[in-house]
């Protein structure tokens, strides 16, 4: 009997008629004459579909944990039109590097569309995107897979804090005039460059008292002496400036404020392996740095500076929510002056709850699972779990279970790319510290780790601000 609907089935049919055959299997894990036609029947599916199920499924009673294995669809990650343009890596190494300085100029050279190769490069973020996801499951109780808590992670992160808005609404009364500012344009508003680090609150039963996750903020400013004098100081006067976030001065403010900060206020009973988590700036320094491995590992500590997958604040408690909670409650204060800025913004950091943290953590987790279900795109909305309610009844989790077919659409994808035989460590990929929009304006600075034999005008092996990109990786066969 052959079934009238040709599509496949979803993973919701095939659970339902798995549901409906071991209602029927007997002790001995057998089905009774005709089970498989009736159920074909139901479903209006052909009675070799209902079998195909059932032998997928190899029922075995006698296992108490998991008497049936997953009969989800294997389709995913394994379907669709192959791809046409076969050893991307290999072919863009025998071009010369004064011809790989746009894509453009790479897609005329290999004769290949330059949308083409771009979906090469975009579809290696989101394989990268994806395996950090993935790589934060965990079992749960032995039967469960949950995102990990997240307790060894520090998030770093930059933010602008302006004096005013540049929109800001006003409620008034009839006849009230509204507030007048006198600014030339939203260009001349004062603003200054804070670093942030976070944690995820918990309790530290050593001290007896709650760990907040605020390791601290810092503003980058300096103190230099007014050059001309005017009537509201005179000239050599102290005054408070902004500095350019270069990558000695990103590097000085890890070594002396950061990393000191972490291991102050780091819970006495925690774990001294700390992953400093930073996104993909200029500035940032990579984590091979020697002064930077240096002060990690000082004092028996065993920390690590990771970099985060590229163009991605979902993937940063900061940039998540816990600046905009800092900045809700910044702009309620009149700041005139950088002064008042900095002032405002350790005001306000310091009256943020940590409540609000505990929240954005629980929160990248549920972007976690929405990342792989998205198959490394951006393009969802933010979950929401109700978590004040949920805290209300005490009944907020700590971790968020991830859904058995979302892991399995992962594996599918990661299984079909082999992204373990292009990524070796994610750490030391430092193609994420180039964003996607300055990619085409960047690679003339960058070193590819190409034959020895590949002639090039140009290759300075020495220069600080090169950065270092496997093309099989990037290029592979994704």
């Amino acid at each position: 009997m052959r079934g009238k609907r040709g599509k496949n089935l979803t993973n919701t049919d095939r659970n339902a008629i798995l549901h409906r055959l071991l209602a029927l299997v007997t002790p001995q894990s057998t089905l009774p004459r005709g089970a498989f036609t009736a159920i074909a029947v139901d479903f209006d599916v052909a009675r070799s579909t209902v079998r195909h199920v059932w032998l997928r499924a190899a029922v075995n009673l006698e296992d108490k944990r998991r008497p049936c294995s997953d009969v989800s669809s294997r389709i995913k990650g394994h379907c669709g039109r192959n791809l046409k343009h076969a050893n991307v890596a290999a072919r863009m190494q025998a071009v010369p590097k004064s011809k790989r300085t746009t894509f453009r100029s790479i897609a005329a050279a290999l004769n290949m569309p330059r949308s083409t190769l771009h979906d090469y490069y975009k579809r290696g973020i989101f394989v990268v995107r994806v395996k950090w996801a993935m790589d934060h499951l965990h079992v749960v109780d032995g039967s469960q897979v949950g995102f990990g808590n997240l307790m060894e992670y520090v998030h770093v992160d930059e933010k602008w804090f302006f004096g005013t808005s540049v929109k800001k609404t006003y409620y008034l009364a009839p006849g009230e005039e509204p507030p007048h500012r006198t600014c030339k344009s939203k260009h001349f508003i004062n603003k200054v460059m804070f670093l942030s680090a976070v944690a995820r609150p918990r309790w530290d039963p050593v001290k007896n008292e709650w760990f907040d996750g605020k390791i601290g903020t810092w503003h980058f400013t300096t103190k230099v002496p007014a050059v001309r004098g005017s009537r509201n100081r005179p000239a050599g006067t102290m005054q408070t400036t902004t500095v350019n976030v270069t990558r000695d001065v990103y590097k000085a403010m890890l070594i002396d404020n950061v990393i000191p900060a972490i291991k102050d206020k780091w819970p006495s009973g925690g774990t001294r392996c700390v992953i400093i988590q930073q996104d993909n700036a200029r500035p940032h320094v990579p984590p091979t740095d020697h002064a930077i491995m240096a002060a990690c590992t000082k004092d028996g500590w065993a920390m690590e500076l990771r970099f985060q997958p590229p163009n991605s604040p979902d993937m940063n408690v900061l940039d998540l929510g816990f600046f905009r909670a800092i900045q809700s409650l910044q702009v309620t204060n009149h700041s005139r002056g950088i002064d008042d800025i900095v002032a405002a913004t350790e005001k306000a950091w310091e009256e943020v709850d940590s409540v609000t943290l505990n929240s954005n953590f629980l929160t990248l987790q549920c972007c976690f699972q929405e990342v792989i279900r998205m198959e490394g795109n951006n393009n969802y909305k933010i979950p929401h779990m109700h978590k004040v309610k949920l805290a209300a009844r005490g009944r907020l989790p700590e971790i968020v279970v991830a859904d058995r077919d979302v892991i399995n659409n992962g594996l599918a994808l990661l299984s079909a790319t082999d992204v373990d035989s292009k990524v070796d460590e994610l750490a030391q990929e430092t193609v994420l510290a180039m964003e996607l929009s300055e990619f085409c304006s960047q690679l003339e600075l960058l070193v590819v780790r190409s034959d020895p034999d590949v002639d090039d005008d140009v290759d300075d092996d020495d220069d600080p601000d090169d950065v270092e990109i496997d093309l099989d990786e990037l290029f592979g066969t994704l």
